[in-house]
């Protein structure tokens, strides 16, 4: 496959290591952004996460890797600390940014205008979006945040993916095909097998 594999890690050091250790040269490097998550599931302050977040994007870095830097339940969280925590993740060497949908509750004309105010104000940031489709938008979602500017999709095959699931690969690129007239290198007539 002429394909750049990433790992999945969360923002713990022994994450980061398993990646390392695998062979990967790219890690998805998870870390929440929203209170809820800070308070619930991390028990970390908004300081305590921008630290983690610049220690873990700079040891990964230290280690050879490309990272993209999820901000996990980034569309429930607030814009201005979002903002500093990819502002932290892109100067301690993020190569990309993806502020996660975690619990799916964009709208087409959410993401749009929630991914044009992020290219906006990080121009130079190159940005991804992580779709989930607990209201069976993930796809419309997704093709939002492209034409807001957003550079990489995540998508899985026919959408499975955790709880409700994800964006389903083949929808996005036949929408962007018939819909946009957008032409992608995918051949489409091996979707099905």
């Amino acid at each position: 496959l002429r394909a750049q594999i990433f790992s999945f890690a969360r923002g713990v050091k022994t994450d980061i290591d398993a990646v390392i250790d695998s062979g990967a040269n790219a890690i998805f490097l998870v870390i929440p952004a929203s209170d809820i998550h800070l308070q619930h599931k991390l028990k970390k302050t908004r300081e305590d996460v921008l630290r983690l977040t610049e220690d873990c994007t700079q040891y990964a870095k230290d280690h050879g890797l490309t990272v993209e830097f999820g901000a996990e339940d980034a569309t429930r969280s607030d814009q201005a600390f979002l903002k500093e925590i990819i502002a932290t993740s892109v100067s301690a060497g993020a190569d990309i940014v993806s502020p996660c949908d975690t619990v799916g509750i964009l709208t087409p004309e959410r993401a749009y205008t929630f991914f044009s105010d992020l290219i906006r104000d990080f121009p130079n940031v190159s940005f991804s979006t992580h779709c989930h489709d607990d209201f069976g938008m993930a796809v419309a979602n997704s093709i939002a945040s492209l034409k807001a500017g957003v550079r990489e999709v995540h998508a899985t095959i026919n959408g499975l993916g955790e709880r409700a699931g994800n964006a389903a690969l083949e929808e996005i690129l036949v929408a962007l095909k018939l819909l946009y007239l957008v032409e992608t290198s995918v051949k489409l007539e091996l979707l099905y097998d």
